[in-house]
């Protein structure tokens, strides 16, 4: 944890903030992703998009990912990149929303969105023959369970406002992320 940069003569600061995340069948993967696509993984209606892209203008791209990994602890990072001067309000801004996610129940509409667009776009991975068969074939390998991705929707469906609130608090503590920043550190200082 804690602030690192590297000073870099360059137009727009890059910023990632991250720490260690979960494995891929940890109990909380469903509800944590969900959370991350309220956060930022929703594209235009993650709240990281809307207040650093379209409320603020301080960022063209702004987003979140988890990244479970199958037999050890995968990662959370949030990135963007905005102009020198206005990385250090961005980064402010992340934060904010990683603590809000924290300390406030996410509205049911939020949700609702969440799930839909998760559901939507579930059909993806396996909308070609070879697709399917790389994720069945890993999952094989990798011993997942065999009933996974038939109970995926129901699972989701039943993720609450205070599961969200919960898988939050614990998995996302500031105090333990680190935050990365590559730019002229005279300007974003």
């Amino acid at each position: 944890p804690g602030l690192y940069h590297v000073p870099k003569d360059i137009p727009q600061g890059k910023v990632v903030i991250g720490k260690r995340s979960i494995e891929r069948d940890d109990p909380d993967a469903i509800p944590l992703a969900l959370m991350n696509e309220i956060l930022g993984a929703g594209g235009f209606t993650s709240r990281l998009m809307q207040k650093i892209r379209s409320n603020e203008g301080l960022a063209y791209s702004v987003r979140s990912t988890i990244q479970p990994r199958v037999t050890y602890p995968g990662l959370f990072v949030a990135s963007f990149e905005s102009k020198n001067a206005t990385v250090a309000l961005a980064t402010k801004i992340v934060m904010d929303e990683i603590r809000r996610m924290r300390e406030e129940p996410v509205p049911a509409d939020e949700i609702e969105t969440a799930k839909r667009g998760m559901i939507e776009t579930f059909p993806r991975q396996f909308e070609s023959k070879p697709a399917m068969l790389q994720v069945f074939v890993n999952d094989e390998w990798t011993k997942r369970p065999s009933d996974f991705w038939k109970t995926y929707r129901e699972k989701l469906e039943a993720v609450t406002a205070a599961d969200i609130q919960r898988v939050a608090k614990k998995h996302l503590d500031p105090a333990t992320m680190a935050i990365l920043v590559v730019g002229n550190w005279d300007e974003i200082a």
